[in-house]
């Protein structure tokens, strides 16, 4: 398993590559070891937890910060993470990390920016607001969430 990341990334010309291969290696350590037994949609909804963190002032500003910070996800711990030893589901990860960052609109929309699995119950789940349970994760974040004030059903006509 010496490959690593086949990039193919779109985004080069705006950020830089060596940011780019290390937000990619980060996102998919990150997705293999937090998500890879779960469902597609699973796996988009914990890199959009990610996402809403770097977005967020509670958090590093950058992909790999938020991932490696100090007691935040449950694979990373003493600075080192495990090597992925499933090569089928690590090469998915790889290619999911870079169709994310190639295209950040294709994750969920939500405000989530916690999850855990079904098999623990942490403390700080109390504080936060419950948004959904997809596969073996819960999600949670810190704001309310907030029903649709309008109708997605489009009008029927009246001919």
């Amino acid at each position: 398993m010496d490959t690593f990341i086949s990039l193919h990334l779109n985004w080069c010309y705006n950020y830089g590559y060596v940011l780019l291969i290390a937000a990619a290696a980060c996102l998919s350590l990150a997705l293999y070891h937090e998500a890879r037994g779960e469902p597609y949609v699973g796996k988009l909804m914990v890199a959009r937890v990610i996402f809403n963190r770097i977005e967020s002032p509670r958090w590093p500003s950058s992909m790999c910060n938020v991932i490696t910070q100090d007691r935040q996800f449950s694979f990373y711990r003493n600075n080192k993470t495990p090597k992925p030893r499933d090569e089928v589901a690590w090469v998915k990860a790889q290619e999911l990390a870079v169709r994310i960052i190639n295209n950040p609109e294709i994750l969920p929309y939500t405000d989530a920016d916690h999850y855990h699995t079904v098999n623990v119950k942490p403390v700080w789940r109390r504080k936060l607001h419950r948004i959904v349970r997809v596969g073996q994760h819960i999600f949670y974040s810190y704001d309310r969430p907030v029903a649709i004030k309008t109708s997605i059903r489009p009008k029927s006509r009246k001919d």
